[in-house]
């Protein structure tokens, strides 16, 4: 299969080096293979605010971003990708700095967060730290101004810790709604993500991209197939049934 379309975002989670409790997690050792691949397969990493000039970018290129900001980052993420010299963002939902994931339950070492001085450790890096909003809400049950709250609050403590603008934005939970959109736009961000798989081309809005999500299964032949067909569902059963499909049309169109 070779690759055509790019570029393409992936969204993982938390990275620890134990088995992941969260089905979004995926244990540091399977992500370094990730980034092998990556590597070995000519991939490209750039942040996601350098998709606002997408046509600058070279022809393989892959946004990687991690939401929340979980500790286990630095050292299952942001140390093996500074090793490789590739780059990264993180969406961080800035109530929970130096805290734990409130959303996940019961705290526990996998639902610790990132604390401040790591984040501008990484920020100096050239990592790109973006905005989650402040306290992970569902944005889609708020009112416009609660979501400017959010919005707002989130970019102001972010720019502030890191001396920079902060142009991007991820959706907690991939849920928002169209005063979201508006109020992103409203608030200074450039460019926000969904939780929608697809190519970065398939959205032509700029506050609705799309991401692919990587699970805790998923293995180096799941990425591959995820780069390239860009849906979160590339089991092998769907794979047949896609290459059925394409031959019988084939076929059909042949007679």
């Amino acid at each position: 299969m070779t690759q055509t379309r790019s570029p393409i975002v992936l969204m993982y989670h938390g990275t620890p080096d134990a088995q992941p409790e969260s089905h979004y997690s995926l244990s540091a050792n399977l992500f370094a293979k990730h980034l092998r691949y990556l590597q070995q397969e000519g991939w490209t990493t750039v942040l996601f605010k350098e998709l606002q000039n997408v046509k600058t970018l070279p022809e393989k290129s892959v946004v990687i971003t991690f939401d929340d900001g979980y500790e286990d980052n630095y050292p299952g993420a942001f140390l093996p990708l500074t090793a490789l010299g590739m780059k990264a963002t993180w969406f961080i939902a800035t109530d929970c700095i130096g805290g734990h994931a409130h959303w996940l339950g019961k705290p526990s070492i996998q639902t610790r967060m990132l604390t401040g001085e790591r984040l501008l450790e990484m920020h100096t890096a050239g990592m790109e730290i973006a905005s989650h909003t402040c306290s992970h809400p569902d944005l889609s049950a708020l009112s416009a101004d609660q979501q400017q709250l959010e919005l707002s609050k989130a970019k102001a403590v972010l720019e502030d810790l890191l001396s920079t603008q902060v142009s991007s934005l991820a959706y907690p939970f991939g849920r928002f709604n169209a005063d979201s959109v508006s109020v992103a736009e409203q608030t200074g961000y450039r460019m926000a993500c969904t939780t929608r798989p697809g190519w970065f081309d398939s959205e032509p809005n700029p506050y609705m991209i799309r991401r692919i999500a990587i699970f805790s299964g998923d293995s180096v032949s799941t990425l591959a197939r995820k780069l390239n067909f860009a849906d979160n569902d590339v089991s092998w059963k769907k794979m047949t049934r896609y290459y059925a499909n394409r031959v019988w049309d084939k076929l059909i169109h042949s007679i």
